[in-house]
């Protein structure tokens, strides 16, 4: 073949869609087309959900746990039905397997696929419940309110691993043992809030040292 020959050869197929409209697009400039079946961020019913552990318990990557409302002690067992899921989205596949296997229908997919976070903010990959629901207690929770609330769960500990993961799994424990204290009524609230700011901000300076930028 000769070397004109090898060089049209190819613009046979790539020239039929020269005149065709693309079948991408130009993304951010343009918006994703989705369709009903598109597995983007879920979405939380906090009335339907029961608690039940389902969606944590089918997870393959790990990525669900569980938190509850200040005040309700996760050690009772009656109190199952009151927590609610939180999810890492650093490392959720959307494999779909969790919705699937919510008895109540109460976790769904939803169209939406904007997901991004700045440099090592591994935080804001982690949804609490209160941030996909659209009918949870209406709540705006600061940076140091969600850390409290997501060490209740390992989540923090796993989204950051490394060096770090066992530094955190410690001080996790810690930040437990004292609020079981304020549970049981061994310490005051002031008491309470001053220790365990002090650990949530040791958590969150070993988040960011511990984690590297993330691109999603």
């Amino acid at each position: 073949m000769s070397i004109i020959k090898k060089f049209l050869s190819p613009l046979k197929e790539t020239g039929k869609y020269l005149l065709k409209k693309p079948f991408t697009v130009m993304y951010p400039r343009e918006p994703a087309v989705v369709k009903e079946r598109w597995r983007g961020i879920h979405q939380l019913d906090w009335n339907k959900c029961i608690g039940c552990g389902m969606c944590a318990r089918t997870c393959p990557n790990a990525t669900i746990d569980y938190i509850f409302e200040w005040g309700v002690d996760p050690r009772q067992p009656k109190n199952m039905k009151m927590r609610r899921p939180t999810i890492d989205y650093g490392h959720c596949a959307f494999c779909g397997l969790c919705v699937e296997a919510c008895p109540t229908g109460a976790l769904k997919f939803t169209p939406n696929y904007r997901l991004f976070v700045t440099g090592n903010d591994r935080i804001g990959l982690i949804k609490l419940p209160y941030e996909i629901s659209q009918n949870a207690p209406n709540k705006n929770i600061a940076e140091k309110e969600k850390i409290q609330y997501l060490l209740q769960t390992d989540l923090i500990a796993r989204a950051v691993g490394g060096e770090q993961e066992d530094k955190i799994r410690e001080l996790q424990k810690q930040w437990l043992s004292i609020y079981y204290d304020y549970l049981d009524k061994k310490i005051t609230e002031d008491e309470f809030r001053k220790r365990t700011d002090e650990i949530t901000k040791r958590v969150l300076d070993l988040v960011r040292e511990g984690t590297l930028p993330v691109v999603r």
